[in-house]
């Protein structure tokens, strides 16, 4: 059973050649084991007006380009219409809530939930794929695709100087109860003062509070927590979980209890860790963060707060966390 084949646009070059220097239709469908009538079809649709330079007299010649372009014109007309068609406010409004760091998956589920139109989250990434989002592409996506790094898993050379997270409760491992916490330090350049970031995270909610550290040390990361711990509702702040750092030494001395993760387990605290990612966007590895304001770790803290996860059923992290905190009240 013979099964159709687009011509190509070697073939096209092929036909230019041999029709522009006096070859039948059936000899070029013979050369091409084409059938005579798609060879006929396929000239018509490459002609033009070509003026002889010796005799002066205006030619029909094929074109292999006009040819091609047409074909691939008539080819993208083909299949269902695009969901987006000329909505052109939809595709703009996408491409700002990209570019502010929000993920196609997020956007499309708010939008799901708030009863406004969408395409949906698999179509939105094969728009970005071929480039109907203005200004956006799969490198301006919160995850771009890369490949996944494998690191080998050192041991610890002794043990954690507080509770150890084998002993942390199981309501806070499975995230059913307000008020837990994940800490952790974003870096700047690896030397030098005020190079640090202080990043707590609430397990349950995904809220973000990122503090700039004057100094990252044990003590003024105490000072820190001590003094959010005075600006919210009693029941706010009811556990914490913490690396090995360094700067966490002291963490267990905190009015409330403080777990230690093994060592070398990121995924024990993944929620910071995620959280960290976004904040990079923001303050990129390797930069320095010296000149960096608490003013600006707070306006970064409140864009991730309003962006709709997949994770919270497309709310947002700022709504769950009002929410608890008026409860406590």
């Amino acid at each position: 059973m013979k099964t159709y084949r687009r011509m190509t646009y070697t073939e096209r070059l092929t036909i230019e050649k041999l029709f522009n220097s006096g070859a039948s239709y059936r000899s070029i469908a013979s050369y091409l084991h084409r059938s005579v009538s798609s060879i006929h079809r396929e000239i018509k649709r490459g002609l033009y007006d070509h003026l002889d330079g010796s005799t002066w007299l205006m030619q029909k010649h094929y074109s292999a380009q006009i040819a091609h372009e047409d074909a691939e014109y008539n080819h993208s007309a083909h299949g269902r219409p695009l969901a987006i068609g000329n909505n052109h406010a939809y595709a703009k409004s996408i491409s700002e809530r990209i570019q502010n760091g929000e993920s196609p998956d997020a956007i499309c589920g708010s939008l799901r939930k708030e009863k406004a139109w969408t395409v949906s989250t698999s179509t939105l990434y094969r728009y970005i794929d071929r480039g109907y989002i203005p200004n956006v592409t799969n490198a301006d996506l919160p995850c771009p695709r890369c490949k996944r790094r494998y690191r080998k898993v050192r041991k610890a050379k002794r043990a954690p100087v507080g509770v150890s997270i084998e002993l942390r409760p199981y309501e806070i491992s499975a995230r059913t109860s307000f008020g837990h916490w994940e800490m952790d330090c974003v870096i700047g350049k690896a030397k030098g003062k005020r190079q640090a970031l202080l990043v707590l995270t609430e397990r349950l909610t995904r809220y973000e509070l990122i503090f700039k550290l004057s100094q990252k040390t044990a003590a003024n990361v105490n000072r820190i927590v001590e003094s959010t711990l005075s600006k919210y509702p009693q029941g706010t702040f009811r556990s914490i979980t913490v690396d090995n750092g360094s700067e966490f030494a002291s963490a267990y001395q905190l009015p409330l209890p403080v777990y230690y993760c093994h060592p070398f387990c990121s995924s024990e605290r993944g929620s910071n860790e995620n959280a960290n990612k976004i904040i990079r966007r923001y303050f990129h590895k390797g930069k320095s963060l010296y000149h960096v304001t608490q003013a600006q770790c707070d306006a970064v803290a409140e864009r991730m707060n309003a962006m709709h996860r997949k994770i919270l059923d497309y709310h947002t992290a700022q709504e769950l966390f009002d929410a608890h905190v008026n409860s406590l009240l």
